[in-house]
């Protein structure tokens, strides 16, 4: 209540919580001919908004065993430019969590999308059912990489036309409040003038929580970001960046770019 009175433009809402991630192999083509694949599993419940900004987010969180903390599952995009610049938006000073830093933009999946809107529905027998059913699993899966598009239309303005399909680049977890973040690079068919451009003009970009944004280019943002720490982030973004680096170094684009 008292973060409502401060802060009217806050609503409650249901997210994803993140439990953690599985990791193991498998055989692709089966039989003998087959080839070892590993794969990861993402372990989500549900959580809320209100739960979040009440456990992780309180002044006592540290004192509060892991399996007590809200912990909603967010996300966070390196939106790669077409002339090499990573995109950034300064927050808001009267949004929920971290105002008035650099970040990339992001959000969360929404538990909505995939038809559960509160707590006490995943709590019900209809809940139960849902996720009893076939294909299930599928579709939480599916709303993890669609929002992370949707985030980034909504607070930048880019067509998702102009967007390639997101990569995950994996997980991160913010020291501060134990924030944890799923973490995607998408490419941007758009130069950094365009997309300044459409951030400026698009209609439905969610301007009240940002209120500018930036284009670093990508060698330069790694070391002012992670090396220098000269930038303002989230540690869960920087955790992102880390994870980026790594791709770079594992895809050889560190040595060209």
């Amino acid at each position: 209540r008292a973060r409502r009175a401060s802060q009217p433009s806050l609503f409650n809402g249901a997210k994803f919580r993140f439990v953690g991630v599985e990791g193991g192999t498998g055989v692709e083509g089966g039989g003998e001919g087959g080839v070892e694949a590993r794969s990861a599993s993402v372990v989500l419940g549900l959580t809320d908004y209100r739960s979040f900004l009440g456990t992780n987010c309180a002044e006592s969180w540290r004192a509060l065993p892991p399996a007590c903390l809200a912990s909603p599952l967010g996300n966070a995009a390196v939106v790669r430019t077409s002339d090499g610049c990573v995109v950034l938006l300064r927050r808001s000073g009267d949004v929920g969590e971290c105002p008035d830093t650099c970040v990339m933009p992001g959000g969360h999946p929404e538990p909505e999308g995939i038809g559960v809107a509160s707590l006490e529905e995943w709590r019900s027998e209809r809940g139960a059912k849902a996720r009893a059913a076939p294909g299930w699993c599928e579709g939480v899966a599916r709303e993890l990489y669609e929002a992370m598009t949707r985030e980034v239309v909504e607070e930048t303005g880019i067509p998702p036309t102009d967007l390639s399909p997101p990569l995950c680049l994996g997980f991160s977890r913010r020291v501060l409040h134990h924030r944890p973040d799923i973490i995607f690079l998408i490419e941007c068919r758009l130069d950094s003038a365009a997309v300044a451009e459409v951030y400026r003009t698009a209609t439905g970009v969610h301007r009240d929580e940002s209120t500018a944004i930036e284009f670093v280019p990508q060698r330069e943002l790694l070391r002012r970001a992670l090396d220098e720490a000269a930038l303002n982030m989230p540690g869960c973004h920087l955790g992102g960046l880390a994870l980026f680096r790594k791709h770079r170094e594992a895809t050889g684009t560190a040595r060209t770019s």
